[in-house]
């Protein structure tokens, strides 16, 4: 199962890939990462679909969450 949400999408815009809000678009998800995953180099092509799908949710996590004093 998919994490689909807002950050995984985040990750499609960085890599310049923008999913409308139209119907079926769990479905466009879910080829995009397909594709992806067809045309990605040795040793990415081999990730499952869950791979990427988080290696998508973690690619804009904020990496500094700590806070200035």
């Amino acid at each position: 199962m998919a994490i689909y949400d807002r950050r995984a999408h985040s990750g499609l815009r960085t890599l310049g890939i923008t999913l409308s809000h139209a119907p079926s678009r769990y479905s466009r998800y879910i080829e995009t990462i397909d594709q992806l995953l067809a045309a990605a180099p040795t040793p990415i092509r081999h990730w499952t679909p869950r791979n990427m799908d988080t290696a998508l949710y973690w690619l804009n996590h904020p990496t500094d969450t700590t806070t200035s004093a």
